[in-house]
C-alpha cells in the first residue's frame, strides 16, 4: 500500500496523529484531512491541491516546495513551519497561525489570510498579489521586496514590520497600523492610504523630496509629532501645499481626503 492510501485509510479509521510522518512528494488531491496532527512531519514537495486541512496542526512541519493551491487551511496551526517556495495561490488561511513561519519565496496569489497571525514570519520576496490580509497580525514580519500589489491590508497590524522595497501598488491600506515599520523605497502608487499613519505619509513625502532638505524636514515633522493628514492641513509653512498635493497625487482615485 502506498503512503497516500495508507494515510487516508488510517484517517478514515479516526486516526488523527501523524506527527513526524514522512510524506515527501506525496499527492493528495481534494482530500479531507481536517483536524489532523502533522507536527514535525516531512511534507516537502507534497501536493495537497484543493484539500481540506482546516484546523490541522503543522507545528514545525517541513512544507518546503509543497503545493497547497486552493487548499482550505482555515484556523490551521503553522507555527515555525517551513513553507519556503510553497505555492498557496487561492488558499484559504483565515485565522491561520503562522508565527515564526518561514515563507520566503512562496506564492500566495489571491489567497485569503484575513485574521491570520504572521508575527515575525519571513515573507521576503513573496508574491502576495491580490491577497486578502485584512485584520491580519503582521507585526515584526519581514515583507522586504514582497509583491503586495492590489493586496488588502486594511485594518492590519504591521508594527515594526520590514517592508523595504515592497511593491504595494494599488493596495488597500485603510486603517492599517504601520507604527515603527520600515517603509523605505516602498511603492505606494494608487494605494488607499491610512491618512492617520505618520510612517506612511512621511515615506511618501521622503520619496518625493529627493535631495531637497526642506521637503525632507516636512516628512520628519510628521514622524516627530506622530501626526498625519489632519496635522498636515494645519501647518502654516511654504511647503504645506506641496505635501498635501504630493500625497493626493500618489493615492488611489477612490481615496477620500477630509478637509
Amino acid at each position: 500500500m502506498d503512503k497516500e492510501n495508507q494515510l487516508l485509510q488510517q484517517y478514515s479509521q479516526n486516526q488523527r496523529n501523524f506527527s513526524g510522518i514522512n510524506l515527501q512528494g506525496a499527492t493528495l488531491i481534494a482530500e479531507r484531512l481536517q483536524d489532523a496532527n502533522f507536527s514535525h512531519a516531512d511534507l516537502s514537495n507534497t501536493v495537497f491541491f484543493g484539500s481540506n486541512l482546516s484546523e490541522t496542526l503543522f507545528l514545525n512541519a517541513n512544507l518546503n516546495g509543497a503545493i497547497l493551491v486552493a487548499t482550505n487551511l482555515t484556523d490551521a496551526i503553522l507555527i515555525e513551519a517551513n513553507l519556503i517556495n510553497a505555492n498557496l495561490s487561492g488558499a484559504k488561511l483565515i485565522g491561520a497561525q503562522l508565527i515564526n513561519a518561514q515563507l520566503t519565496g512562496i506564492t500566495i496569489v489571491g489567497a485569503n489570510l484575513s485574521n491570520a497571525n504572521l508575527i515575525n514570519a519571513d515573507l521576503s520576496q513573496t508574491n502576495l498579489y491580490k491577497a486578502n490580509l485584512s485584520w491580519s497580525e503582521l507585526s515584526l514580519t519581514n515583507l522586504s521586496e514582497a509583491n503586495l500589489s492590489e493586496a488588502d491590508l486594511s485594518h492590519g497590524r504591521l508594527v515594526g514590520a520590514n517592508l523595504t522595497g515592497a511593491d504595494m501598488n494599488g493596495a488597500n491600506l485603510q486603517d492599517t497600523n504601520f507604527s515603527g515599520a520600515n517603509l523605505t523605497e516602498v511603492n505606494l502608487k494608487d494605494t488607499t492610504l491610512n491618512l492617520n499613519s505618520p510612517e506612511l505619509l512621511a515615506e511618501i513625502l521622503r520619496q518625493a523630496a529627493g535631495d531637497d532638505k526642506d521637503k525632507q524636514n516636512l516628512a520628519e515633522l510628521l514622524l516627530m509629532y506622530r501626526q498625519g493628514w489632519d496635522y498636515l492641513l494645519t501647518l502654516n509653512q511654504p511647503l504645506t501645499e506641496w505635501g498635501i498635493e504630493t500625497i493626493k497625487a500618489i493615492a488611489s482615485s477612490e481615496q477620500k481626503f477630509p478637509k
